[in-house]
């Protein structure tokens, strides 16, 4: 899941605009390391956990970025909110599952 949210995020980022696209690289580049890194990592709780912050340090960017861009309305501010705003939950929501079903094991009967 957190790979999805965070493809999500990134191909957001990458329908901006150039100048704004180009301002906000670093932390698309971050988002997507931590993406690239759930496959395989030794501590999945802890590279979850980074990836959910990285997505979070782009989405917050993203805001601000339509905030400060006067041919973005507010109502078009707002539902970009809204909308980074549930796919952060997504992936907070799954982090938390994951951690679950590896804490919990299955009991056969």
């Amino acid at each position: 899941m957190g790979f999805r949210v965070a493809r999500g995020l990134y191909g957001r980022w990458r329908r901006m605009n150039a100048p704004e696209r180009a301002r906000l690289e670093g932390l698309a580049d971050d988002v997507k390391e931590r993406a690239l890194e759930l496959r395989g990592t030794p501590d999945p709780e802890r590279a979850e956990l980074d990836l959910q912050h990285a997505g979070e340090r782009l989405a917050d960017a993203m805001v601000q970025s339509a905030e400060a861009d006067p041919e973005v309305s507010d109502a078009d501010v707002g539902e970009l909110r809204g909308d980074l705003a549930r796919e952060l939950e997504r992936l907070a929501t799954a982090e938390v599952s994951a951690s679950r079903s590896r804490a919990e094991p299955k009991v056969k009967q």
